[in-house]
């Protein structure tokens, strides 16, 4: 709702979370993001960097905040409200694969990967975002190394545990699958 449908998509995106509705993170907006775990282990100084670089951005209810394909230019944290993430099936319809809450974090996947967006995400409440660009990610790099590092690392750490979820839920989708199929308790073959 914020962009005129000839911009194009990258232009799209940096209007609809840095655009005019963008203001300051607040002291407590701070304090939140100190307790989120991808900045565990930054320093004091690193922190408060990076808050200030971040902007807070409202969306209202049914929002588009990422289209899905869309180049990645920054990530974000939950501060209030939920957002919906889905993905495209084969099939060409949208499935919701995840709800974000306060304190999750998303578009952290192009940070490592430098990838289009791999999901849609929109608001299915009120939400407020910390916003932060990879250039100002980057202003971390240049000033405090050793803060950036463990942000990269915790971001890691955060895209592991999604693995190790993913994974559990493929090995109980196999094992409905195979019970649906052969039977409960039955073997193949």
């Amino acid at each position: 709702p914020w962009a005129r449908p000839s911009s194009p998509p990258a232009a799209r995106e940096t209007r609809r979370c840095q655009g005019a509705h963008a203001v300051n993170l607040t002291e407590k907006d701070r304090d939140f993001m100190s307790r989120v775990p991808i900045f565990a282990g930054l320093s004091s100084e690193s922190l408060d960097r990076l808050a200030a670089l971040a902007r807070r951005v409202d969306f209202p209810t049914q929002s588009l905040v990422y289209q899905e394909g869309e180049p990645a230019r920054e990530m974000f944290i939950v501060l209030a409200g939920k957002l919906d993430v889905s993905k495209q099936s084969s099939k060409g319809a949208p499935v919701s694969i995840a709800t974000l809450s306060p304190g999750d974090v998303g578009g952290e996947m192009a940070l490592i990967d430098i990838q289009p967006r791999s999901a849609a995400i929109r608001a299915s409440e009120a939400t407020t975002l910390a916003v932060l660009t990879y250039a100002d990610v980057a202003k971390l790099y240049k000033s405090h190394a050793e803060s950036y590092t463990m942000l990269v690392l915790n971001i890691a750490r955060e895209i592991s545990r999604r693995l190790r979820r993913v994974d559990r839920l493929i090995a109980d989708m196999m094992m409905e699958m195979r019970d649906i199929l052969v039977g409960p308790g039955q073997t193949e073959g």
